[in-house]
């Protein structure tokens, strides 16, 4: 489950820096992506919430390539 909502971020991430780039930031789709990227962050916080309370710690992981850096 974790690792989906990471993967759909990313996903929407890229998607967002390209059509802000190609739209400009100001363009309602940068909006309605960040607004997505929100809401499924939320979701993944409240889903590490519950493993810490049942005693289980989160797993993060932040690398950098070439190209991007990425938090998971």
């Amino acid at each position: 489950m974790r690792e989906k909502l990471l993967e759909k971020i990313e996903l929407l991430r890229q998607q967002m820096i390209h059509v802000g780039l190609e739209l400009g930031l100001d363009h309602p789709d940068v909006l309605s992506y960040s607004q997505e990227i929100d809401r499924l962050h939320n979701q993944l916080l409240e889903l590490d919430c519950k493993q810490r309370k049942s005693g289980k710690r989160p797993y993060y992981r932040f690398y950098i390539s070439e190209e991007q850096a990425n938090f998971a």
